[in-house]
């Protein structure tokens, strides 16, 4: 247990740092707006990510820590995971389990970026612990803690409910229902309703849009394309590195956590399914992962093959560090430049009024960036929540826009008749746009 406890505290700490240094993604900008207008819920996705920024607000003054309440949840996984496995397998390989996923590109280095997967990991796993102790010791405590965690888990991100076929397959299989308290299911059931209220409510004010929203966006698409499937699949044994896939695929794991296939399996298996109707996003199925890194310890080669995903993955680490941290590296790439580019053009906020942009991830930039409230203009792009505020359509005579110079204008623009004036260019990319009428 101290062994553990100094790997997760230094790692910790580690992630601390990190994530006060590196600037906010875009994508990380828009769900800190959300924690300037908090509602409970939003057209994206559920409001668990918005609430940890809100929390966060104290620490803004210490750079980017604004991240810390997110980081410390996301790697409060590792301790639940350590109590999972603690009385089925030995120190050694717990050990090997947690660099597994220290290393791993997203339950690793990808949880200092504040995404709704970082809430969602921790509540899948917290309720995994919660189900299997429900089976053992049949408390109706437990029963209504994980209907607690799996609501939380609703309030993160809406993969939660893979939870559910996962654990009824598991129960189905492995003949468990015998194990099963009816009046618990009840009280879980209950109790899970109670804490993803919130989701339920806001969709039910606003015709289910959110629901809708993702479940087109998963998929629903009019024709198939092939490389969909092909990408999710190499992509996934990328992510998960290949050795360490084919660790998961062969090992024999005890009875007792026979779940793991489960809980690892299913969730890959649902989206390889889905990938015959839409592109699937690579990190989509990371609820998987820390079941499929649990299967993979009991391949008997696994302690000689860490050896090359550490060196494999911990060298990428070490090279998109290096690219975030060097001027001349980061401009190489566009996606690692645009929060250094978001935050050199945050200035503009500052200097015009009203500032509007083009896109929700320039305008989240550079509202955090300036903490001058700054909007997407509203139809200038897809619906988002940009589109749901007022202040998404000027209501003076006279408007600013900064936007990129390939991006297009909202129809309306020109229906109202607006007259535009071009101020100046910010970069060959950039230009602000005066509006008046």
């Amino acid at each position: 247990m101290k062994d553990f406890r100094r790997i997760w505290a230094i790692s910790l700490i580690v992630k601390l740092i990190l994530a006060a240094l590196i600037p906010l993604s875009a994508d990380e900008a828009y769900y800190w707006v959300w924690s300037q207008r908090l509602q409970l819920s939003y057209f994206d996705h559920p409001p668990m990510v918005a609430w940890l920024f809100y929390l966060g607000q104290i620490f803004e003054p210490f750079m980017h820590a604004v991240r810390w309440p997110a980081v410390i949840l996301g790697h409060g996984m590792l301790a639940v995971w350590y109590y999972i496995l603690k009385d089925h397998v030995p120190f050694a390989k717990i050990k090997v389990w947690v660099y597994l996923a220290l290393f791993s590109p997203l339950l690793g280095f990808g949880s200092l970026i504040v995404t709704p997967d970082l809430p969602v990991m921790f509540f899948w796993s917290l309720s995994i612990l919660l189900a299997l102790k429900a089976l053992q010791e049949k408390s109706l405590g437990i029963y209504a803690a994980l209907g607690a965690s799996l609501g939380l888990g609703f309030c993160a991100k809406y993969h939660i409910v893979l939870f559910v076929p996962c654990l009824l397959v598991y129960l189905f299989a492995e003949k468990k229902w015998k194990d099963v308290r009816i009046s618990g299911v009840a009280l879980t059931v209950i109790t899970g309703l109670i804490f993803c209220a919130p989701v339920i409510l806001w969709n039910v004010q606003n015709n289910f849009a959110s629901f809708e929203f993702q479940l087109k966006h998963g998929l629903e698409k009019s024709s198939y394309n092939p490389e969909w499937t092909l990408s999710y699949v190499l992509g996934q044994i990328l992510i998960l590195f290949p050795l360490v896939f084919w660790a998961a695929l062969r090992s024999k794991v005890p009875a007792s956590l026979r779940w793991l296939y489960y809980f690892g399996w299913g969730p890959l298996l649902f989206f390889f399914l889905t990938s015959f109707r839409a592109l699937v996003e690579a990190n989509w199925p990371i609820i998987a992962y820390p079941a499929v890194l649990g299967l993979a310890l009991f391949h008997e080669r696994i302690q000689k093959w860490l050896k090359y995903y550490v060196i494999f993955w911990g060298s990428i680490i070490a090279l998109v560090l290096a690219t975030l941290f060097t001027p001349a590296l980061r401009k190489l790439n566009d996606k690692v430049n645009e929060p250094y580019e978001f935050q050199e053009l945050s200035t503009v906020a500052r200097e015009y009024s009203p500032l509007y942009a083009s896109s929700y991830q320039m305008a989240a930039s550079l509202w955090y960036f300036s903490k001058v409230p700054t909007f997407k203009l509203k139809d200038i792009s897809r619906f988002d929540f940009f589109d749901t505020l007022p202040e998404a359509q000027p209501t003076s005579g006279r408007f600013y826009l900064v936007k990129r110079e390939r991006n297009g204008l909202p129809s309306w623009i020109s229906e109202q008749q607006w007259q535009m004036k071009e101020i100046k260019k910010i970069s060959p990319d950039f230009v602000l746009l005066e509006f008046t009428k």
